[in-house]
Order: structure tokens, then sequence, then C-alpha cells
């Protein structure tokens, strides 16, 4: 069976981006997305990943890259240097968790990937913020932009920008108004149509049928304005309603409410005001019966409430809020959600994406985050013109793979509240034994005896193409104040890495010294009101 026209049914961030994404990464296929301004989209404010760049600044023949600077003025959104968490290990301390910095190990042992420089801060008994550049970052309010002088000299070999140079090394993502990001996308994809001799298409319409063959494959979907729309691959992209992919065949739910119990969301919005400060980081405050987001934009901030609906009532969750900040809120979505994720994100010749495949909570950015990665692993490792739709050992394995990045995510997840708080009954049983899945049960066991390494996540199917590495889990062991202290102490004296480590602390604290003395402020392009960005237009006529 040949390839040759893509349907999407449901536009949103997942719809649009992964429309983008097959456009840029096929050839000589037609895309198509079938979308209704009828169906609204969340719309709460969301976060992303370093993964959300990858679809900007890749360049097609047929889809240029988009300039981060159109991609901010038009969208309002603002860049994220990691998550500041607040309260989560005591209900009183508070730590940073910044994008990237994998550590490479110039020593090599005990191993390439041992990370000393972090482990070290725990042998030093300080926190991590103390020498790491986006940390200092986020908490002095900068941007790693850096104006050169004569003292910067030596540092201009590295990525230019007329008076500027840029040391984000891509460590960085963005926060999201989803309704300007989801029509910046759309446009960028329509655009797209004379380029590519009308390969992308969008219907304005509503999906009413399915219509398969003898062998359970889609033939087509229909409309509710009357049309028949025939296609080769079909991706669901209908979030929670899943239209598609649940009509294929059978598909079972796995649910993560035994290890994650949040399921519910109160959205609402604060508005900026003159004096409002923009952060560079997305804050989550823990509450009494889960957190609280709040993502800034230039315009305003998108903030919510992520609690168990079992533990307290809408109204309790609301005053709860209101008395933290001080001021009534006006809720704009009531969002109810349970996190899991299908067995099969690829039945026959339908794909499924973003929260059709499954969902955790918003903590970590991942909902965005695992619908590029999805798309990106099917197209780059499996999609040809003459894929056969029914070979089953091709599609397990796919379902096996996307599956183990779903339970590595959730335990993951799952590690920010394995906490000392226990304050409410939400804390007692979040941070419970009986809440650990066995592997993650397993790995904090071991962990008692021997500090992380990248191979503890190996453990699947994904470790041929994927896991979150070693950073990430070890920033959060580390703020959470999950590793034994003088486990560690022994463990580098051992390896004889106490002074190499002290070595390249300094070096990094010096530097990083300098160059937060040269960093340009946080409120270098974002003013409210005129959200004035013609700084940020002048140094970016060479790209970042």
């Amino acid at each position: 069976m040949s390839t040759k026209h893509i349907v999407i049914v449901g536009g949103g961030t997942a719809g649009w981006l992964t429309a983008i994404n097959l456009l840029k990464k096929t050839f000589q296929i037609k895309v198509t997305v079938v979308a209704s301004k009828e169906i609204p989209i969340i719309g709460v404010g969301e976060s992303t990943t370093g993964m959300f760049n990858s679809v900007l600044s890749a360049d097609a023949e047929n889809l240029p890259a988009i300039r981060e600077s159109k991609f901010l003025r038009e969208t309002g959104s603002t860049f994220k240097f990691g998550i500041m968490h607040s309260c989560w290990k005591d209900g009183k301390d508070w730590f940073t968790s910044p994008l990237g910095n994998n550590f490479k190990n110039h020593k090599s042992y005990p191993t390439t990937d041992y990370d000393f420089y972090r482990l070290y801060h725990i042998y030093k008994n300080e926190k991590l913020n103390n020498a790491n550049l986006q940390s200092q970052m986020m908490i002095n309010d900068k941007v790693p932009l850096f104006k050169v002088d004569d003292d910067f000299k030596s540092y201009k070999n590295l990525k230019e920008l007329t008076d500027t140079v840029d040391m984000r090394f891509n460590h960085h993502a963005f926060h999201l108004d989803t309704f300007k990001v989801n029509d910046f996308l759309k446009d960028y994809f329509l655009t797209a149509r004379e380029e590519t001799k009308h390969l992308a298409n969008h219907v304005e319409d509503i999906i009413t049928d399915v219509i398969q063959d003898e062998n359970g494959l889609v033939k087509a979907v229909k409309t509710k304005q009357g049309k028949t729309i025939e296609g080769d691959l079909f991706v669901d992209c209908t979030g929670f309603k899943r239209l598609l992919i649940s009509k294929i065949e059978e598909n079972n739910f796995n649910s993560y409410r035994k290890q994650l119990l949040t399921n519910r969301a109160l959205a609402f919005h604060i508005e900026n005001k003159e004096d409002t400060n923009i952060n560079n980081y997305t804050h989550v405050i823990a509450q009494k019966y889960g957190w609280m987001w709040d993502i800034p934009l230039q315009h305003r901030k998108g903030c919510g409430y992520v609690f168990n609906d079992q533990m307290t009532t809408i109204e309790e969750a609301q005053k709860e809020i209101e008395e933290d900040l001080g001021h009534k809120i006006n809720i704009q979505r009531d969002i109810k959600f349970e996190p899991g994720r299908l067995d099969k994100a690829w039945t026959k010749n339908v794909l499924s994406t973003g929260l059709a495949t499954g969902f955790l909570e918003p903590l970590e950015a991942t909902s965005i985050h695992m619908t590029v990665l999805q798309i990106n692993h099917f197209i780059e490792n499996y999609f040809t013109e003459n894929i056969d739709y029914n070979n089953k050992s091709l599609i397990n394995q796919y379902n096996l793979e996307i599956g183990s990045i779903w339970d590595d995510l959730r335990d993951f997840i799952r590690l920010h509240y394995q906490s000392k708080r226990k304050d409410t009954e939400f804390w007692k049983v979040a941070s419970s034994k009986e809440t650990l899945s066995p592997r993650l049960e397993g790995l904090l066991e071991m962990w008692k005896t021997r500090t992380p390494r990248v191979t503890d996540y190996q453990i699947n199917s994904s470790k041929n193409f994927y896991y979150l590495g070693n950073t990430l889990w070890l920033q959060i062991l580390m703020g959470m104040d999950l590793l034994d202290r003088n486990m560690v102490i022994k463990e580098l004296d051992y390896f004889n890495l106490v002074n190499t480590a002290k070595s390249d602390h300094l070096i990094k604290k010096h530097t990083y010294d300098f160059l937060e003395k040269k960093a340009c402020p946080n409120n270098f392009f974002y003013k409210h009101e005129a959200i004035k960005l013609d700084r940020y237009r002048k140094i970016n006529e060479t790209e970042i």
C-alpha cells in the first residue's frame, strides 16, 4: 500500500505540530488537517521542553525554519530556562530544575556520565543553584544573552548576534499562550500551500463517521458538511475524545491513577500590570491537595491548581488558591482527567498523538513533548512510502517503545511526590510506598547504595533511542533531598573525584559569576502594554 495522503483529525497544538512535522519530514505526501473552530481547545497556557524547539528550528525545502523573534513577537510567548519548585520537599523549601545541561565526565571513570559536578553540591551540602548558569539566570531574573565588550572578547567566537552572544546552547524552552500559538502554527502550515503545490490542506469541518475496509483499515472519514475525505494514514489528534483511535480495535487504557493522584485542574488567568515581573521559569507551588502552576506570558500569567477532587472540593480548592494569592480568581476552565495512556498509540493505519494517546499532568510539560516525540519517532524510524499497515510486528514494536516512554515519564513525575510533607491526606498518600511503581521503588532502593547512573533508566525497550537521562532525575532527587549525603561523600572519595569536582565547581562558579554580571535582564525583551521587542529584532538580524 502506497501512502500518498495523510489525514490529521483535530487541530489544536497537537494537530498543527503534527501537520508541520509531517510536511517537513516526508516527501511529496499530501497532509490534510480536518479541524473546526466549533470544537474548542483546552487553552489554559502551557510550557514546552526543548523538543518543541526542533519544530521551530527545523529547515525544510517546503517549510523554512521559524525565526524565534517572530514566534515570540506574534504569540506573546516567553523564554523558559527551567522550573522553580516551591514547597515540594517539606512545605517550605524551594529548588530549581534547569533544562538540559547534561554532564559529561572528562575523567571517564567510573563512567562518562558520572555526574560528579552535581554530586559535589550534595558533598558540599549546598543547592545546585549556586554554580549553574541557568539556575543563576532564573534566580537573578536574567536571560543568557550577553553584551559584548572588552572584557568579553574571549567569548566572541561563540554564537555572536551583533553586540550580543547567545549562551543558551539550546537549553531553553517556551511558555505558550495556547490560543495564540495554535493560530500561529495553523497560519505557518497553511502558508505552505503554494510552496508545496497544495500538499498542505485544511478542511474546516467536524468528523461524524469513520469508514473502514474489510481488514479494519480506515478508508475515509465523513464530515458534518457531508464530505468524504479519503486517506492512506490517519492521525488522531482529537484529545481525550479519541475519535479515531478508539474505534479501530480494542485498545486498553493503562491508568496511572494509582501512582499519580491528581485528577482535576482549575485554570485561571492573572492579567499583567505595569510592574509585573515576567519570570523566565515555570513556577510550580505545592499546595495542600496538589500544586499550582504559574506560567508567565508577555500579556498575562496562565495559572491553575492541579489537585485530587476526592480529597478536596472545587470550592475549597478555589478558596485555598485565593487565600494563597491574596485576591479573588476567575476560573476559566474546570478540567477533569485521568492520568494514563493507551496500550496502542498505533493501530492499523491510525496513529494517535497528544492527549489522544495519553496524559500525565502538567508538571513537566510532557504533553507537547510527547506529541512531538511520538510523531518524530514514527516518521524517522517507521514510516516509508510503502509501509505495511497490517505488519503486526512493526506496529507492536512502536507501541512497546512509546508505551515504555510514557511509563518512564510516569515514574519521573511520581518522583516529585516523594516528599517529607505529611500535612494533609493528599501528601501522605502521594508519597507512600503504595503509590510507587515496582520500577521506581527498585530505583529508590538501589540509590540508597550508590548514586544514579544513565544505565539505571535503560531497563526497557526505549533504551534503543530514548530516555530522560540522568540530569533531570538527579536534579529532582537533589531538590527533594532523596540521596544520602554520607553515601555520596564516600562514593566521591572512593573514586578520588573530590578535588576534580572542586576544581570544576570553582571554574564554573567563576565563569558563571562573570557571565551573570554581563547577562541581559529578563525584561530586556519584555515590557507590558507596548511589549517592546524592537531590541530583540535588532540583535536578531542574524538568527538565534
